[in-house]
């Protein structure tokens, strides 16, 4: 892996010139915004973790776990998405079979990361020699997962691709056949990525308009079901409860459910990366992986400096977190050039 990028404004200068004269974001936003999403990911993850399968969570439980000494340990989710971003890293683009390499010997190294029976069963296939896109392909009698696992780890393809929203979505799905093979898995997938392309490359300066991004991001969306959640999270807004986005739109351990769920919870407060992660939380379910992709969104809108400072100071491998932001944006940098 290359050394971390240390001195950003050298980098950053000649693109922000170019971004500004073009109207773009400026570099040193988007890596405020793409450390923010990493970021984002885990503290959703860490902080959603004690509640998963919840009914309810009340506002006021959320921070009853957490004493100031508790490091935010994450799951299965921020440590899958730390393997995306490695392999990306490595390989400078996709590769599939060693993406799934580094899955499998990521879970050997930490398995008690809290991963569900599937992806072990994926890996150890993957490790005695089966081709990286087949193990996936003969699960639930040859369907494939429709869960959400494949869209929990996806913001690094967002972070690498950034700018080409297709490629964004077409390597989303790619990352996702290797342990999520259903379309509805794999679209769930490349939704989620490019609603965090879209925002990191977002305006700061004016206000977010959820109607508008809702329309930007169906031109990426081909499936029925999912078009329809998009309309179902347009009518919930602006302020439908917890309880309700929970019954309309679901917020299980598939990603039909939890995409739409984590893009309502980013669009019902999307100035406040707080009160965003504490409203997917407070939907109950599968409260870790909706808050992970709920970070994810918001901090690739808001940026780093908007999480707030005790979470940003507690959660685990943070440095390691912004060091994979810095090298996926360097490594797209010296692709436009």
């Amino acid at each position: 892996m290359r050394q971390p990028v240390t001195n950003y404004v050298l980098l950053a200068t000649a693109h922000d010139r170019e971004r500004r004269c073009a109207g773009q974001v400026s570099v040193v936003t988007i890596q405020s915004r793409s450390r923010g999403s990493l970021l984002g990911v885990a503290i959703g993850d860490a902080l959603g973790a004690p509640f998963e399968g919840a009914a309810r969570v009340s506002p006021e439980d959320i921070e009853k776990p957490l004493p100031e000494s508790r490091e935010l340990r994450f799951t299965d989710d921020t440590h899958m998405t730390i393997g995306v971003a490695q392999s990306l890293i490595e390989c400078r683009g996709f590769d599939g079979a060693h993406m799934a390499r580094v899955f499998a010997n990521n879970y050997q190294a930490e398995p008690w990361r809290g991963y569900g029976s599937g992806p072990p069963r994926i890996f150890d296939a993957i490790l005695n020699g089966a081709p990286w896109d087949v193990p996936a392909s003969q699960l639930f009698g040859g369907a494939g997962s429709f869960g959400n696992g494949a869209a929990m780890r996806v913001a690094p393809v967002a972070l690498y691709a950034r700018g080409d929203l297709l490629r964004v979505a077409e390597l989303a799905r790619q990352t996702a056949r290797i342990t999520h093979a259903h379309q509805l898995g794999m679209e769930g997938a490349a939704i989620q990525a490019c609603a965090v392309a879209l925002l990191l490359e977002s305006d700061a300066g004016a206000e977010l308009c959820p109607t508008e991004f809702l329309a930007a991001l169906r031109g990426y969306v081909p499936s029925a079901p999912y078009r329809a959640a998009l309309d179902k999270i347009e009518r919930l807004l602006p302020n439908a409860s917890a309880e309700t986005v929970a019954r309309v739109i679901g917020n299980d351990i598939t990603a039909l459910a939890a995409v739409p769920a984590a893009l309502c919870c980013f669009l019902r407060h999307p100035d406040s990366f707080a009160e965003a992660v504490r409203f997917a939380i407070s939907l109950g379910g599968d409260t870790d992986t909706i808050a992970s992709m709920t970070g994810a969104l918001s901090g690739a809108r808001l940026g780093e400096q908007a999480i707030p400072p005790a979470w940003r100071k507690r959660v685990e491998s943070a440095d390691l977190l912004r060091d994979l932001a810095d090298h996926l944006l360097r490594v797209s940098i010296d692709d436009e050039a």
